[in-house]
């Protein structure tokens, strides 16, 4: 039988209330037709060993958020309703579990639910190794805004290639104005990297908005912190514009089968082409979707290892894990080498369900100019 514990207030003057306010989906199907904002939802209070209790204040949404939510991604996700949605989230530690080491009730932490969701509520419990210490530089808006994404590209580019990318290394990343692609921008020049970005001209303030000054010619292209080489892929094909430029590494956060095409005319022999969302860039996924993928992951495979130019093709899916959310924290963000870029934050407090609706109906039009993030208590 799990090891449940008492609850421990943050607050020797408060105590954990019994219900809270929390997104409720009932089912899978379009926003408005699923989701609920209840007032009365059970606060979670009993805790196995390893589990903590967090006391919610910013959370943010993310494309996969959605697609679970309208079941696209139901034949890997396994629900009863009602559910309570919600990936990234930052807030205070309120509880703990007897066998929890690292943590400790008061600490301000962040971390990704992943697929289990739960952040989109007052409180949320959840197994200590999905929580660490957040940034002390970001506020809990800043820092709900980094797991999923920024976690997705560090996990690409520094553990699942090898070698990973380090100083000197080439690269290219396919979507720069993503929230992947702008936390693997600023990955890569934290470390010294060549980088270049493929991305719409509309989107170039988004790069100029983290600092960065925005060149078109690849012979300007250096590892200058402050210097970002760009292409409009509106106008120009990367592999066209690029070729025989031998580039170590080609991070893919868009998708699609001319990515891997366009990459094996400017990667190096040997390079890595590293994808997070494969050639098929539908939003659902089903046995078709699956098999589709697997088949050109192994095409794919098979070209890397019989090919003439032994170009590496890796399909990255992120594992949470709180020890890369402290590197980050440490490494990059702590040193102001990396930063969120949020384009609004939504507060359920003032708007009530009307903020649900409005985060995820942004995030679904892919018109966001950063991260949205939905407010849901004070850090005090």
């Amino acid at each position: 039988m799990a090891e449940s514990t008492t609850t421990h207030s943050t607050n020797n003057n408060l105590s954990i209330p019994s219900v809270m306010k929390a997104a409720q989906q009932s089912g899978f199907g379009e926003i408005r037709d699923v989701l609920t904002l209840d007032e009365n939802v059970i606060v979670p209070r009993q805790l196995s060993s390893k589990q903590i209790l967090v006391r919610v204040c910013a959370a943010a949404i993310n494309p996969v958020d959605w697609k679970i939510l309208e079941g696209k991604l139901s034949l890997v996700t396994r629900y009863s309703f009602p559910h309570t949605p919600g990936t990234d989230v930052a807030g205070v530690v309120v509880a703990i579990g007897s066998g929890v080491k690292r943590l400790q009730v008061g600490d301000k932490v962040y971390g990704d639910l992943g697929i289990h969701g739960g952040s989109y509520a007052e409180y949320v419990r959840g197994p200590e190794s999905l929580f660490t210490l957040k940034p002390n530089n970001l506020t809990m808006e800043e820092a709900a805004a980094v797991p999923l994404a920024c976690d997705t590209s560090y996990q690409a580019l520094f553990k699942k290639i090898s070698p990973p990318i380090g100083r000197g290394s080439k690269i290219l990343i396919c979507g720069g104005s993503t929230a992947t692609g702008l936390y693997a921008i600023q990955l890569a020049k934290a470390i010294g990297a060549y980088v270049t970005a493929t991305c719409s001209q509309r989107n170039f303030s988004l790069m100029e908005k983290l600092g960065y000054t925005i060149t078109q010619t690849s012979i300007e292209m250096n590892n200058d912190q402050n210097q970002l080489h760009v292409i409009d892929y509106t106008e120009k094909d990367f592999g066209e514009e690029l070729k025989d430029q031998n580039y170590d590494i080609v991070y893919d956060c868009v998708g699609g089968e001319q990515q891997w095409i366009s990459a094996q005319k400017i990667l190096k022999r040997g390079g890595q082409f590293i994808t997070i969302v494969g050639d098929d860039t539908s939003s659902i996924i089903s046995l078709k979707t699956l098999i589709v993928m697997g088949s050109s992951i192994v095409n794919r495979k098979f070209c890397s290892i019989f090919g003439s130019a032994h170009h590496d093709y890796i399909r990255h899916v992120l594992y949470e894990n709180f020890q890369d959310l402290d590197d980050i924290r440490t490494k990059f963000i702590e040193t102001n080498k990396v930063k969120p870029l949020i384009d609004t934050v939504f507060d359920w407090r003032k708007d009530g369900v009307d903020a649900l609706y409005s985060l995820y109906e942004k995030s679904k039009s892919g018109k966001a100019q950063g991260k949205l993030i939905l407010k849901i208590a004070d850090e005090e």
